[in-house]
């Protein structure tokens, strides 16, 4: 039923763009977005959203993927740039999950850039759900990963399928941005890996104001806390 919700939620912006066209095809509604830092300070970019052309798109928009890459020295750049590279209009509105490799969180200039980039473009979801990945990147944005729906949404059915977790306590964009301003927050951010072609998250990195400081297992964080987001004793 979600799908369906989520699908009358896009389908209507299709008309409201101003599009000469107005056309769906015109369009790509990012579901998941990954972002990993390359070593001469630029930024890899991967796009997976609802694949319109497939044949199979009018029985079911949500169930297949269309995937692009960018890279860019900012991150803005990376997002038109992929509007203009696939003839589409990247709209970031129904972003599900943000995947971040684990190298953005140096707790210096990538944080600095990441911050920034959410703060100046506010009409990117600031629900959307964080991960993180150990250079996975390239595996989870391809059509090798089965997951039998749009990535972002089957992610986002794991996060939130974990009953032991309290409503409103999974780790999302707007956490992030509050992490670097608060400086008593810790943050147990889930990452994602591969396991036979299908997405899993089988354990959470300890960020520390946009610092990665090590790992902790799934049943560890379950069994100690309700909500991803701790607060320090300073």
């Amino acid at each position: 039923m979600r799908k369906y919700l989520l699908l009358m939620l896009i389908l209507p912006v299709f008309w409201l763009t101003g599009c000469d066209s107005g056309e769906p095809e015109n369009f790509s509604f990012p579901l998941a977005y990954g972002i990993e830092a390359e070593d001469d300070g630029a930024y890899h970019m991967y796009f997976a959203w609802p694949d319109l052309d497939d044949p199979d798109a009018s029985a079911d928009a949500l169930s297949k993927d269309a995937f692009g890459d960018e890279t860019a020295d900012n991150l803005a750049d990376g997002i038109r740039q992929m509007s203009m590279s696939s003839n589409r209009n990247v709209n970031m509105n129904h972003l599900k999950v943000l995947i971040l490799d684990r190298g953005m969180m140096d707790g210096e200039s990538c944080g600095e850039d990441l911050i920034a980039f959410f703060r100046e473009n506010r009409e990117i979801s600031w629900n959307a759900y964080v991960l993180l990945t150990d250079r996975e990147m390239d595996h989870l944005f391809s059509e090798e990963v089965q997951t039998g729906t749009c990535m972002g949404l089957y992610l986002e059915n794991i996060l939130e399928g974990w009953s032991n977790i309290k409503s409103g306590s999974l780790v999302t964009v707007g956490d992030l941005v509050s992490q670097y301003y608060n400086e008593t927050e810790c943050l147990l951010i889930p990452v994602v890996s591969i396991s036979e072609n299908v997405p899993v998250v089988e354990s959470f990195a300890v960020v520390d104001h946009l610092t990665d400081a090590g790992e902790a297992a799934l049943e560890e964080v379950f069994s100690s806390s309700d909500s991803l987001v701790i607060y320090k004793n300073e």
